[in-house]
This record gives C-alpha cells, sequence and structure tokens, in this order.
C-alpha cells in the first residue's frame, strides 16, 4: 500500500513539473499566412493589414506562440491591442490574436479567438523572435 501511494505521489509530482516545463502546444498547427495589423494610437484604430507569408517567419512566429503560458481567466485591459494578427490556415479557417507588448515588465500577453483566457509571454527569446517578425 505505500508503495503505491509513493508511485502515485510520484507519477503527480511528474506530472506537475511536465505541466510547468513543457510549452502549451495550443498553436499545433503552422498557418500559411499572417495578416498583420498595427493599432494607431494617435487615430485610434487599425492600420491596414499587411501580409507575412514567408514560411519560416510563420514557423518561428507560431513555436514563439507556443511558449507562452495560458492562463483562463481575464485581465482588465486599460488599452487596446498593439497587434491585431489573423492566423490564415490551408483549409480556409482563420484565427484572431490580439497581441499586447509590454503588458507588463518583462511579458507581453495575447489572446485568441479560438481559446478561453490570455497567453502570457515571458520567455525573453520568444518575445524577441515575435517582435522582430511583426516590425
Amino acid at each position: 500500500m505505500k508503495k503505491l501511494l509513493l508511485v502515485m505521489l510520484a507519477a503527480g509530482i511528474v506530472l506537475l513539473i511536465v505541466n510547468f516545463v513543457l510549452p502549451s502546444n495550443d498553436f499545433k498547427e503552422v498557418p500559411m499566412q499572417l495578416e498583420v495589423s498595427a493599432y494607431d494610437y494617435a487615430n485610434e484604430e487599425f492600420e491596414e493589414a499587411y501580409v507575412i507569408d514567408d514560411q519560416q517567419e510563420i514557423e518561428n512566429f507560431t513555436a514563439s506562440l507556443n511558449k507562452a503560458n495560458h492562463k483562463n481567466g481575464s485581465y482588465e485591459l486599460s488599452r487596446q491591442p498593439d497587434y491585431s494578427i489573423v492566423m490564415v490556415y490551408n483549409n480556409g479557417s482563420i484565427d484572431t490574436l490580439r497581441l499586447w507588448l509590454d503588458f507588463d515588465t518583462d511579458l507581453d500577453l495575447f489572446n485568441s479567438d479560438k481559446t478561453d483566457g490570455h497567453y502570457r509571454l515571458k520567455n525573453d527569446g520568444a518575445r524577441e523572435v515575435i517582435r522582430e517578425i511583426l516590425e
């Protein structure tokens, strides 16, 4: 009985560690293009979208998104997102992301039409990759 309890406890600890260490991987499918619109705070509207169709950049973008931590619930958002990003997939479906850069001192925040909650991106390397692709 003690061995079974120890095995179950060890398995629980391993599952918790894996859950916190590995990326969320919510964005399994790589889109065929990104339609990116930056928010113009002076005019209080999104600029005209530009298209990113370079597959290597899109794969890097998606891999960086998957390094974010997903949190259920909501944040009080006092400003518009810095970017609206429409991810267009091969089957014709889309997913719209809204990205807030520097939401806090060391994190960017984004949400998706296809999932509840928000994603917190703290990984400096992933944040940098996303910024380079969008700018």
